[in-house]
């Protein structure tokens, strides 16, 4: 058997991840897969329905897949979550515990597919508790040694800042003398609470989102962007990637440019884009229903016509990048500045890109969880939103 130098292992991986991903259906998001772990109580459901919708607990039941382990997952939800179960902080049970998990994350780090390893794992502390206790911290440097991204998450933090940041410095102070100071502590409320005749709102898990992108593998991004349910801002960013890349297309294909196919060219490109974007806001949109979005709005030959063909391309140039540059200053990261008039197709896909992310984000907040089910209300919403935002810059 041939043997193999680091760094040539190191380039088969690479290679295999980019066969992978150019191999990874377009429709198709990867999936992350994170470890949830705690001792009982640490509030480790309540965060994940927080985070993921409580789909995914309700429909996963916690299949239980060894004494100590149990799986949540849900059809259409690109997240795959590990979460440990009744572990305690008894000397015994914590090294059974810690064996089993140590095995899931072993099982999946032999895979030759990096899509199937463990991405990232959260550790639950109820920060009620005020306790860090040996035998939790020995547990986490266990889990924190298999070089898996690592986050300790305080829970249910509902005491004054300043106690719970006295609480999260020594638990720091803890992991830095036992060489992990680089573990990230995320302060969470992962519900509203009412205390004292008080309403506390949640918080703390946009943080914990945003924390889990930086950590994660740039392959698994859009899966667990699309999965979580807390933060606008990753939605946007991953719909953005989604949108460069049909521009890049559109930019560089062929047929984009040539008269009269450009037209069709458009039209494939903005309806695949749709659906792309609508996976990432948990938006499941039938090819169906996006062509009578396209229909409805307009996206269609004629408006296509007007914008790649006749004499009015002008003006309709101008009022795209109008449209660009609004959403730049909206915050968007808008790649205008190379699209020029003859990009006619790329300029196109643009401008619906952006329109379509107006509209799903203001449906996103508008409706319930419940409501995001029913896809008749979603697709027309989308439609009237779309079309409000087309007539409003005319």
């Amino acid at each position: 058997m041939a043997e193999y130098s680091n760094a040539e292992k190191l380039k088969m991986q690479d290679e295999e991840l980019a066969e992978r991903l150019k191999n990874l259906d377009r429709e198709e998001l990867p999936t992350a897969n994170i470890i949830v772990a705690g001792i009982t109580g640490a509030g480790k459901s309540t965060l994940l329905n927080a985070v993921f919708g409580s789909e995914l607990a309700e429909t996963g039941k916690g299949r239980a897949v060894t004494a100590h382990m149990a799986e949540y997952e849900h059809e259409g939800m690109p997240v795959h979550i590990w979460d440990t179960v009744g572990l305690e902080l008894d000397v015994e049970k914590t090294k059974t515990s810690i064996q089993a998990i140590k095995n899931t994350i072993s099982e999946k780090a032999k895979s030759k597919d990096m899509f199937d390893r463990i991405h990232a794992i959260w550790y639950c502390i109820n920060s009620a508790t005020h306790k860090y206790q040996a035998a939790e911290s020995e547990f986490i440097k266990e889990l924190y040694s298999m070089g898996v991204p690592f986050i300790i998450v305080l829970t249910q933090c509902i005491e004054e800042q300043e106690e719970l940041d006295d609480f999260a410095a020594i638990i720091s102070n803890i992991n830095r003398d036992m060489g992990m100071e680089d573990i990230q502590i995320v302060q969470v409320c992962a519900k509203e609470y009412k205390i004292r005749g008080l309403l506390l709102p949640a918080f703390g898990l946009d943080d914990l989102v945003d924390a889990t992108m930086l950590k994660l593998p740039s392959f698994i991004k859009s899966g667990f962007a699309a999965a979580q349910r807390v933060s606008k801002t990753q939605k946007r960013n991953q719909s953005e990637e989604i949108i460069y890349e049909y521009v890049r297309l559109a930019k560089n294909g062929f047929w984009d440019k040539v008269p009269i196919a450009n037209i069709i060219a458009a039209n494939d490109r903005v309806l695949d884009m749709f659906r792309k974007i609508g996976k990432i806001y948990n938006t499941e949109i039938s090819q169906d229903a996006v062509e009578r979005i396209a229909r409805e709005c307009r996206i269609s030959w004629e408006s296509t016509f007007d914008g790649l063909i006749t004499p009015f391309a002008k003006k309709y140039y101008k009022k795209v990048m109008g449209k660009l540059k609004e959403s730049k200053q909206d915050g968007f990261e808008v790649a205008i500045d190379d699209l020029k008039k003859s990009d006619r197709v790329a300029v196109m896909v643009a401008f619906y890109g952006y329109t379509y992310i107006d509209a799903i984000e203001e449906i996103w907040h508008k409706f319930t969880e419940e409501q995001l089910k029913d896809m008749q209300i979603v697709v027309d919403n989308l439609i009237a939103i779309i079309n409000r935002i087309i007539r409003e810059k005319h």
